[in-house]
């Protein structure tokens, strides 16, 4: 790979190094990784300058990608495309809490001068997840026809009226949370992370996980898994979040119920399924996916009692809550 960041960084002589489990090349402050190319150029091009806008706010650990010398940001090496990333290793260490450095992360994303035409997700949900059920359905469809029926093809097969029924459920609340008036500054958009899953405590941020969207997103996927546990200790811990991360950045009514109406879509689910049918192991999906399934019921529990376990009272400000 070496010899794809030669083609990006003159005279290149870095010492092999590993962050996390992937393989980069240090030289002088700088570490240089080879990424195979995932998106498109003007997908790359967006976040490339998002991260840099993200640096200059004091992200200096942000991995963007790098030209290389004949003005592109895609090498090709041997039939493959790559992108080269550049980063800086920095001691990350603020004092801050967690929520508060992911609400601090949004209210400099929110300076973000101009929308992204590519990566913009704001005010699109509706659409983008009617397109996520609707290629959904004509996958269900290819595979119902497939033969022979895997075990992990089965289930999906045998479950995916409900996850439609889920997603409909998201949808009618979403439609109806865009009606609400009760807004403020916080509910604009924002640079946000596609799935936060805490990237801001990692060694390295990818602006290649970057994304344009209102803050709640980061909330949402950052707290889901803790909504497929049914124990105190997940409660408190959610409480706690919530309660740090209003005193740096406030939710107003508007995100309490955006962002229940993201827990409720049943992304985590469509994500499994689709990483499920690459996986060279359909034992170990069908078993993983099986007690995801079996789990779930305990996350529509911890859902059906979400803002009463937040101290949201929602029957006072009007929140509508969802019957199952």
């Amino acid at each position: 790979m070496m010899n794809v960041i030669s083609n990006h960084v003159e005279g290149f002589y870095g010492k092999k190094t590993t962050i996390n489990g992937i393989d980069g090349y240090k030289q002088g402050d700088y570490i240089y990784f080879t990424i195979p190319k995932q998106n498109n150029e003007e997908i790359y091009m967006e976040q490339k300058e998002v991260g840099h806008f993200l640096i200059k706010k004091g992200y200096s650990h942000l991995a963007v990608p790098i030209g290389n010398r004949q003005g592109s940001l895609v090498t090709k090496m041997n039939q493959q495309d790559y992108c080269v990333f550049q980063t800086k290793l920095a001691n990350n260490f603020t004092g801050k809490s967690h929520p508060e450095l992911l609400a601090d992360f949004h209210n400099k994303g929110e300076a973000y001068p101009y929308e992204p035409n590519y990566l913009s997700s704001y005010g699109k949900w509706k659409i983008l997840w009617q397109n996520r059920i609707a290629g959904f359905e004509n996958f269900y469809n290819q595979q119902y026809q497939e033969r022979p029926v895997s075990k992990f093809n089965r289930l999906f097969l045998d479950t995916f009226p409900y996850l439609i029924g889920l997603s409909e459920n998201a949808l009618q609340y979403l439609q109806e949370s865009e009606a609400e008036t009760r807004y403020h500054d916080s509910d604009q958009p924002c640079i946000t992370f596609q799935r936060y899953n805490n990237q801001l405590q990692q060694p390295v941020i990818w602006s290649s996980d970057l994304t344009y969207d209102h803050p709640v997103r980061d909330i949402a996927e950052y707290i889901r898994p803790a909504l497929l546990a049914e124990d105190e200790s997940s409660i408190k811990e959610l409480k706690h979040f919530f309660t740090a991360y209003e005193k740096v950045r406030p939710l107003s009514v508007f995100s309490w119920r955006l962002l229940y109406a993201r827990l409720l879509f049943p992304v985590h689910l469509f994500d499994f399924v689709e990483a499920g049918f690459t996986h060279n192991n359909p034992e170990l999906v069908y078993r993983e996916y099986k007690d995801l399934l079996e789990q779930h019921a305990k996350y529509e529990r911890n859902l059906t009692r979400f803002y009463d376990n937040m101290d949201v009272d929602a029957r006072t400000l009007g929140i509508p809550l969802l019957d199952w």
